[in-house]
């Protein structure tokens, strides 16, 4: 059953809350291209530490989706404007994936950036996360160039999605 959600910008307040789902997002997610010991060890720390280091520009957007009946956070979206809008995060509460929190946030996130003017967003995606990839795909993104990053200090193979005039893309969801 789909939850009742509210979305909603978030405050530094919420970036402990928005750590742990993070972290137990990825810890699930990405067991296939993190170290066991890594994701046991040090996941959850890198991420709330990274959280606390965060510094949100007057462009950036960061979104919350909210359980109604229970005020939990299952879900959210962070974009960072700098200088071209790019999704850094969307991540659903492990218990709350396939219910369309994730697509809810994501039209509220691109119909905001287009609102504002924006021309387009990006993303990277990575390489062997299939069902990541196809939801975007699903969602209007076109597949782009492939590189070699890294994760923490962990070198993973990503690609890399865009949406090109934001203005039309919300006709596809």
């Amino acid at each position: 059953m789909q939850p009742h959600i509210s979305l909603r910008s978030a405050v530094r307040s919420d970036f402990p809350a928005i750590a742990a789902l993070q972290a137990k997002s990825w810890a699930l997610a990405y067991r296939s291209f993190l170290p066991p010991h890594y994701i046991r060890d040090r996941l959850t720390a890198d991420i709330a530490d990274s959280w606390k280091k965060c510094r949100l520009g007057e462009r950036d957007l960061v979104l919350l989706a909210i359980n109604i009946e229970t005020a939990a956070l299952v879900g959210f979206i962070s974009i960072w404007s700098r200088p071209s809008p790019f999704i850094d995060h969307l991540h659903c509460h492990p218990s709350s994936t396939g219910l369309g929190i994730g697509s809810q946030l994501l039209r509220a996130a691109l119909t905001q950036l287009a609102e504002r003017g924006e021309q387009t967003a990006s993303l990277s995606v990575l390489i062997g996360n299939d069902g990541a990839r196809r939801f975007y795909l699903r969602h209007g993104a076109n597949p782009g160039a492939r590189k070699r990053e890294t994760l923490f200090g962990y070198p993973v193979n990503v690609e890399y999605l865009a949406w090109e005039a934001l203005q039309t893309v919300k006709l596809a969801f």
